[in-house]
């Protein structure tokens, strides 16, 4: 993940982050100390987030830049090349695991589709094809 903010002030006190609520991105920008105390805004976009920095709605933002598995997130850096006057600050390394949540009673054989975000899919599908051999990945 990294951060992407204007020119530092001491009275930063918004920052915003790729949401919903509760994503690894959201993680990542509370694992800051600068985040301590501040509000945190959720973005639907990459785009939106950084478009708020720009705007001076937000004193800065988090956005995933990278994944183990599938390297550089796209959206992410295509957004910072037309990001004119933005600079990274930053950078927070988050942990990432993942649940396999279905309704109760359901047992590992009875999953036969398995909903997620496309990077997501590339971090877990090694232990699907090994533990659910008929999985089918549905991109979120």
């Amino acid at each position: 993940m990294t951060a992407a903010t204007a020119p530092a002030t001491p009275t930063a006190r918004r920052y915003g982050f790729l949401g919903p609520a509760g994503t690894f991105t959201e993680m990542a920008l509370r694992s800051r100390p600068e985040s301590e105390g501040a509000e945190s805004v959720a973005f639907a976009s990459v785009d939106l987030a950084l478009t708020a920095v720009r705007d001076g709605e937000v004193d800065g933002a988090m956005v995933p830049i990278e994944n183990s598995v599938e390297g550089g997130v796209s959206a992410t850096l295509d957004a910072l090349t037309r990001s004119e006057g933005l600079v990274i600050v930053g950078e927070a390394l988050v942990p990432i695991t993942f649940v396999l949540a279905a309704p109760a009673g359901t047992t590992l054989e009875q999953v036969r589709r398995i909903g997620t975000h496309p990077h997501a899919w590339a971090q877990v599908r090694g232990w699907v094809a090994q533990h659910l051999p008929d999985g089918r990945h549905l991109a979120r």
